[in-house]
């Protein structure tokens, strides 16, 4: 088993994500289109600021027709829907330069990835995708805009979830526990990324980020959450005992696979 730093740290994730061949087979299958950049920007920001706030983009990159914005938001924050509609706004805005000519240049497509222990009474899907069109009277969409606002959720991954993001959605998942086992990915895409976020690949500075991190993550979970993680184990070893499989409590509870094997020997 691989220890690695899990994929919901922003030092990780980035580490990882921010390698171009990396981003853009994960865009690629995310979103289903062809992208190409040979520079993805971590901590972007826009030379002039756009609106109220001054706004930083966790990963940015672009090519000649698209230009891709990749967040990654573990502590959950009640406003998080809000906040990702506005960064992707503000993604199309930039590109209007003058009143005389409305006009985006670029496809904006905006991922979001919640790695946060939601349960299926808050969010019950592990992707949902925004696309702007209109509908008409005859219940069809209007295609005028390709922009896309996209959510993934690697807990909440099912059978239903499109195989290409699956797979990235399982990697991800796999990762939260610290641990993965190395053998189960033959993609040298995914190779790439365990390697990326292995513990004794992490270098000094990145491991003084990562505590600031986790400190801060600490800080910011309240006693509710808190009070729901523990509810939620009290519920997982109820399910335990009742013979429910490891990946029907993983589903209903939101706890890992790992984290649930590990009460199952408790």
């Amino acid at each position: 088993m691989a220890q690695v730093v899990p994929l919901r740290y922003d030092t990780a994730f980035k580490k990882a994500f921010s390698q171009p061949e990396i981003f853009c087979q994960f865009a690629e299958d995310v979103l289903g289109i062809k992208f190409h950049t040979d520079e993805v920007h971590r901590g972007y920001k826009f030379l002039e600021p756009i609106g109220q706030v001054d706004i930083e983009y966790d990963l940015f990159a672009e090519d000649l027709e698209s230009r891709i914005v990749v967040e990654i938001q573990h502590v959950k924050e009640r406003h998080f829907y809000d906040r990702f509609l506005y960064y992707h706004l503000i993604n199309l805005v930039e590109q209007v330069k003058n009143s005389k000519a409305y006009q985006f240049d670029q496809t904006v497509y905006t991922i979001v990835v919640l790695t946060s222990p939601y349960s299926e009474n808050e969010i019950d899907f592990s992707v949902a995708i925004t696309d702007f069109n209109p509908i008409n009277e005859f219940n069809r969409k209007v295609d005028v805009y390709p922009h896309q606002l996209v959510f993934v959720v690697p807990r909440m991954v099912n059978e239903q979830t499109p195989a290409g993001i699956k797979a990235w959605l399982e990697l991800m998942l796999d990762s939260l526990d610290g641990e993965m086992d190395e053998s189960r990915y033959n993609s040298p895409i995914f190779e790439r990324v365990i390697d990326a976020v292995k513990r004794d690949n992490i270098s000094p500075a990145e491991r003084r980020v990562l505590k600031d991190e986790e400190s801060w993550e600490d800080t910011l979970i309240d006693e509710n959450d808190r009070g729901r993680q523990e509810e939620r184990i009290t519920i997982t070893r109820a399910l335990i005992s009742e013979g429910i499989s490891t990946e029907v409590i993983s589903r209903t509870t939101g706890l890992t696979e790992a984290e649930i094997e590990k009460l199952r020997q408790s």
